[in-house]
């Protein structure tokens, strides 16, 4: 693996850290069952959106037990109570968007960071 690669793999895992640091603290609450969030969920996978992966839409928090739930225990209840709760033109959003291509670059990378550092 090269330096570039390397470096791109830093910084998506930095920015991975960088959003459950910000948004978690945000949103106290499980939006599946109202206990106090542990981590934001990706709705949409981060290996299925670039685009989508750091994007406050797409975040979801969730407790640890309703994380594993749908995780772990596969537990299609999960999503469809954060649809519930969202709504279908939510969904429907980030389903079109997720369609966007977004490149992995290092000056793409190092925008979406200063932009969650300093914005919402």
């Amino acid at each position: 693996m090269n330096k570039t690669n390397n470096k791109i793999k830093k910084l998506k895992k930095e920015l991975d850290t960088l959003i459950q640091h910000k948004y978690v603290p945000l949103n106290p609450t499980c939006l599946v069952c109202g206990q106090p969030t542990s981590e934001m969920h990706h709705y949409i996978q981060k290996t299925q959106s670039t685009y989508l992966r750091w994007d406050k839409r797409n975040l979801i928090p969730l407790c640890k037990k309703c994380h594993c739930l749908h995780h772990i225990g596969g537990d299609p209840r999960i999503h469809q109570e954060i649809i519930r709760n969202k709504g279908h033109e939510w969904a429907d959003e980030l389903e079109r968007d997720r369609r966007i291509i977004s490149k992995s670059t290092l000056s793409n990378l190092q925008e979406v960071k200063e932009d969650k550092q300093g914005g919402a």
